[in-house]
């Protein structure tokens, strides 16, 4: 979850003040439903006692982290107030609602994922209110706040002779009694390579137009220390090598080329995300439950690696 500021601007609205800015000209609330006349509906057409829910974040024409922001609200307060009113949602563009929801509760401090990606580069407003049905009524909508969504990634072309690689260090024999070799950490090499290549994580996005300069190197500092190593198939396809995996070859032999007796590890944790990290996440077990496999390659296709020359 994704928090703006949130700190801050939670302390203030606690002492009673919104975090949001004067509603832009859209449609107005929808009308109470279920029974409310106008006898008993507010003169903003709301029927439930409470008030408005204060917006925290994003508010403020502040640029989102992410296209699938969390959207951040205290809860509203009054005679129906606590656990079990529901919460409607808005989210326009400067022209029309592009998406709504209702959602249930949480205590004093109300959180929404988006779950749809934004445009890039898009201006947003959204809104809250508080409802409780049986029948259904309403309490008052917040006022609009907007927000930016995130800068459309510009693609970054690789620099250098791609040629590398190449020389790994000898595939290692099975102990004693062995059938498998056991599952690794490695972790720290990636990691290493990260620190020593602090940029090349948050260009690794393929689907950004990234670049394959954070795996390779990932991949060659592996297989200087263990010739098991290599790219992992998707889906066991060698021509669609993960982004963001690895395999490791664990059978007997010399031929990792291919095999499907391996271990699968996912290196990028919020991988084409705002905030990519380093993580050595073992998914073997939850991809051949489900129905799929890996398979070990290298090099991938489309990469040239030169001569091994230690």
């Amino acid at each position: 979850m994704k928090f703006f500021r949130v700190g801050s601007c939670l302390a203030v609205l606690m002492a009673g003040a919104a975090c949001s800015q004067t509603p832009q000209a859209l449609t107005g609330p929808t009308a109470a439903a279920g029974g409310a006349t106008a006898a008993t509906a507010a003169a903003d057409g709301s029927t439930l006692k409470v008030t408005a829910p204060a917006l925290i974040s994003p508010v403020d024409s502040q640029r989102a982290e992410d296209r699938r922001p969390t959207l951040i609200w205290l809860n509203s307060s009054g005679k129906y107030g606590g656990i079990g009113v529901a919460y409607d949602i808005e989210l326009s563009t400067p022209t029309t609602v592009v998406y709504s929801r209702t959602v249930g509760e949480s205590p004093d401090v109300g959180a929404h994922l988006i779950d749809m990606e934004l445009e890039y580069d898009t201006v947003y407003s959204w809104r809250a209110r508080a409802h409780i049905g049986n029948p259904d009524t309403y309490g008052p909508w917040s006022a609009w706040a907007s927000f930016l969504s995130p800068t459309r990634p510009v693609a970054v072309v690789p620099v250098g002779n791609t040629i590398a690689g190449g020389c790994a260090a000898p595939i290692s024999p099975l102990g004693p009694g062995e059938t498998r070799k056991p599952r690794p950490n490695d972790s720290a090499i990636v990691r290493a390579v990260n620190s020593q290549f602090p940029t090349l994580l948050a260009r690794s996005c393929q689907d950004a137009g990234g670049t394959w300069e954070f795996m390779d190197r990932s991949v060659d500092a592996l297989r200087a220390k263990d010739g098991r190593y290599g790219y992992n198939c998707k889906r066991g396809n060698c021509n669609d090598p993960s982004v963001d995996v690895i395999s490791y070859y664990w059978g007997g032999g010399n031929n990792i080329q291919g095999s499907n007796q391996v271990y699968i590890f996912d290196l990028i944790a919020g991988h084409c995300g705002p905030t990519p990290s380093v993580i050595w996440n073992d998914v073997t077990d939850i991809t051949y439950s489900s129905g799929t496999e890996g398979r070990t390659t290298y090099p991938r296709p489309g990469r040239v690696v030169g001569p091994c020359t230690p």
